[in-house]
């Protein structure tokens, strides 16, 4: 299986992840305000559930924009900096964000660690579904930007937008 393949697999999974989440928060949401107004009564779990939702429709989301390099940045003086240079500077920042991530994920270990047995009051899921999202984001955006760095070194492609000069033809 070619990363490629690979990519689109996981780009679709998520998505699909997404989507499901967004339709049932919606509905746990609406269906709950339609309860409470109109007969005075609701669901006591829906909000919660909603909440442990919408954090994995946000972790989910961020790997989608690292995957589609998506994420909000500064280009006016890379794109006028030699391909060479701008390669240095793509791998320099991805080791350094990757760092950060490794941080973020030993920390969540041990936020993990802490609250094991913690459950939600309404629902009883456990609160260690907040930190396996963000967790789990860690991972995959890592690895996606270190495949993507690699391969924009190596190859020239999978490179962030700002790596193309204004005739739209990768920087070699």
């Amino acid at each position: 299986m070619s990363m490629t393949t690979l990519f689109g697999f996981l780009k679709t999974s998520i998505r699909l992840a997404i989507a499901v989440a967004l339709v049932l928060m919606v509905g746990f949401v609406f269906t709950n305000v339609v309860l409470r107004y109109a007969f005075d009564s609701g669901l006591t779990w829906s909000s919660e559930v909603a909440r442990y939702l919408f954090v994995w429709v946000v972790f989910l989301g961020s790997i989608l924009a690292v995957m589609e390099h998506s994420h909000l940045g500064v280009d006016i003086l890379v794109r006028h900096i030699p391909g060479w240079l701008q390669k240095l500077l793509f791998l320099l920042t991805t080791a350094l964000t990757v760092a950060v991530m490794t941080l973020v994920v030993k920390g969540l270990l041990v936020l993990i660690e802490l609250n094991v047995g913690i459950t939600g009051p309404a629902t009883d899921i456990p609160i260690n579904n907040y930190y396996y999202a963000g967790m789990i984001a860690a991972i995959l955006m890592s690895a996606v930007m270190a495949y993507q760095a690699l391969s924009f070194v190596l190859t020239g492609r999978n490179g962030p937008t700002w790596a193309y000069d204004r005739d739209q033809e990768s920087v070699s």
